[in-house]
């Protein structure tokens, strides 16, 4: 028997709730130490693998990781140069455009006085003729003092030296992160990991992975969409174009925002150069159907499938972390949520996340089934099982969906969660179900062979009077619902089942007193009696009935059907043991193989055909 988990403090909902919150405020109080910490994480991870290149080569780890950081803020530092040089250019030039952009503006405004500007003139001069006298000769007198050298030291330069500190500090922790970073491992897996090492370890390496992976398809795609628009608007004439594109892929970095600024950039720019609006709007149909095509297309399927987190919840989180840290969380959100969706994934009390942040949601068919049914939607319900039918067997399908929703329905209709009208639409459904897949019957390998073999033998028996094997003879059996319409419904299932084995199950329609259950055994004189029971209630009918078989037919055989029974099955199958029951069946397909096995030839039919062909063959 497995070990139990022991249970924690965090497991109960109000403890973890109150933790979640003071981590939170913790995370608010504490962003201007925090924030420096992520981003050298973030950058870490993204410049972790270009360490280890070099140190496949045989670079020793410290060079390595010095050499890995000054080629990318070289390259970092150049870029920002030519960019700085190419915006100060447009900066120098923009006065020239000064006139273009005002005959513009003027153009756009409407040439006749409309009902809004009439307001707004009769609102002003109602406003200056309320307004008190004032005297126009009191003029106010302010004394400013010169400030001196260090005061403008601290004004000119505060801004960039608090820049460049941060900055600073980035690039220690960085250096810390990439030269150390298995001690750093080692040091979380010494808090977190006492007696979970192997938990431990996998979710780091989940972590580092996917962000991993995140962060080198993220500047791939960034980088093809600022080549894309380079050369677009290269192609329609749109002077910098290179600089154009440049912006877009390195502004794309930064979630939501960053997209709509590279766009703004050189919209403006053709509207202020460009005489008419044609450029202009051949700008806005480039990154129209290029935003669509990444937005819409590439990054939910690249995304979604490289971190494994759904396009909703990286809205939703990048919303959340930018109220949080502001521009960083933003560029932090998608790391963040990652880390959240796979601590959710292998910590127990966190699973909430999981189910809430990743991509594909394991939800289980019967609990789709059953939720469809709940909301009235019958189409919808086809369909989920038409989807099931094409991944597993009927017997699988009826057991995993088919069954679980009859009990779920079962136990909410005791507990008064649905009501009579739900429950017999539920019923009427699942009929359909079944009736639908009476009229295509499921072709298998054992079917065919069950099929043949009965073929072959009638053939033989009925042909030159060479006898071969006997046929088997199936057992006669008699099914009685223990409690309600839900029992029956669940015999109709079995008797789909061993339909291309030809067992003849004979079923009861209506639940009936145990009195006249006894007659109808009496009249059917069956092989075996099987009782059909949908927990939740019904136990005690069924060991009743099971009681009552059993004294007045002591040699019969009585097989009792516990369909879905789960964790109480083991006393279940005890107390119906200790009432008689000669066997209890778990699932439909358990019942089913039951039943075929029984159905074996019988010796003393083959006897008797061998002494009655034995004189012809001679």
């Amino acid at each position: 028997m497995a070990a139990q988990r022991k249970t924690s403090p965090m497991d109960h909902p109000m403890v973890l709730t109150l933790f979640i919150f003071a981590i939170i405020a913790f995370m608010y109080l504490s962003a201007e130490v925090l924030k420096p910490v992520a981003l050298a994480i973030l950058l870490s991870f993204a410049l972790v693998p270009i360490s280890r290149l070099f140190e496949r080569i045989g670079v020793p780890r410290v060079p390595a990781v010095v050499v890995t950081v000054l080629v990318v803020l070289g390259g970092l530092a150049f870029v920002g140069y030519e960019v700085g040089q190419q915006l100060n250019s447009l900066a120098d030039r923009l006065p020239e455009y000064e006139e273009n952009i005002n005959r513009k503006i003027q153009g756009m405004r409407p040439t006749e006085a409309n009902a809004i500007t009439k307001a707004q003139k009769v609102a002003v001069d109602v406003s200056k003729t309320l307004q008190p006298n004032t005297h126009a000769d009191v003029q106010e007198v302010r004394v400013v003092s010169d400030p001196d050298f260090g005061a403008q030291v601290e004004k000119m330069a505060g801004p960039y030296l608090e820049g460049l500190g941060s900055a600073f500090i980035i690039l220690i922790l960085l250096l810390y992160l990439m030269i150390n970073r298995e001690n750093m491992s080692d040091r979380l897996i010494r808090v977190f990991g006492h007696g979970k090492i192997s938990l431990t370890t996998r979710t780091i390496e989940e972590v580092g992975r996917r962000i991993s992976k995140y962060l080198v398809m993220f500047a791939a795609v960034n980088s093809t969409f600022g080549l894309i628009v380079g050369l677009g608007l290269w192609a329609i004439g749109v002077p910098y174009a290179l600089l154009w594109g440049f912006l877009a892929g390195a502004l794309r970095f930064i979630p939501y925002a960053g997209a709509a600024t590279a766009f703004a950039l050189p919209m403006l720019f053709t509207i202020a150069t460009e005489e008419s609006w044609t450029k202009p709007l051949e700008v806005v149909a480039l990154y129209a159907v290029l935003e669509l095509a990444a937005n819409m297309v590439l990054e939910p399927m690249i995304y979604g499938r490289t971190t494994g987190v759904s396009a909703l919840a990286l809205l939703v989180s990048a919303m959340f972390w930018t109220w949080l840290w502001g521009g960083v969380g933003l560029l932090l959100s998608t790391p963040m949520t990652v880390c959240l969706a796979v601590l959710g994934k292998y910590v127990p009390s966190l699973g909430f996340f999981a189910t809430f942040l990743r991509e594909e949601v394991d939800l289980d068919p019967g609990v789709r089934f059953y939720q469809r049914l709940l909301a009235m939607d019958q189409d919808g319900a086809s369909a989920v099982i038409d989807s099931v039918l094409k991944k597993m067997p009927r017997a699988e399908v009826f057991d995993k969906v088919l069954i679980p929703t009859l009990s779920m329905a079962e136990r909410d209709f005791a507990r008064g969660d649905i009501d009579e009208r739900e429950q017999a639409f539920i019923l009427r459904v699942t009929a359909d179900v079944l009736d639908d897949l009476e009229g295509e019957p499921e072709i298998t390998l054992a079917s065919l062979s069950t099929a043949a073999e009965a073929e072959a033998a009638s053939a033989e028996r009925a042909g030159d009077g060479v006898a071969g094997p006997a046929a088997p003879v199936p057992p006669k059996v008699l099914a009685l619902p223990a409690n309600d319409a839900t029992d029956v419904l669940a015999l109709r299932l079995l008797a789909h089942l061993v339909e291309p084995a030809r067992v003849p199950l004979t079923i009861v329609e209506e639940v009936e007193a145990p009195l006249k259950a006894l007659e109808r055994i009496t009249a059917e004189s069956p092989d075996l009696v099987l009782i059909s029971h949908l927990p939740p209630d019904g136990l005690t009918a069924a060991r009743y009935l099971v009681r009552r078989i059993r004294a007045q037919h002591p040699r019969l055989p009585i097989a009792v059907g516990r369909w879905d029974e789960g964790k109480e099955a083991e006393t279940s199958i005890e107390r119906l043991s200790a009432a008689g029951a000669s066997t209890t069946l778990g699932s439909l397909a358990e019942a089913r193989d039951y039943l075929v096995g029984l159905a074996k030839p019988k010796a003393e039919s083959a006897e008797k055909a061998a002494e009655i062909l034995e004189p012809a063959r001679a």
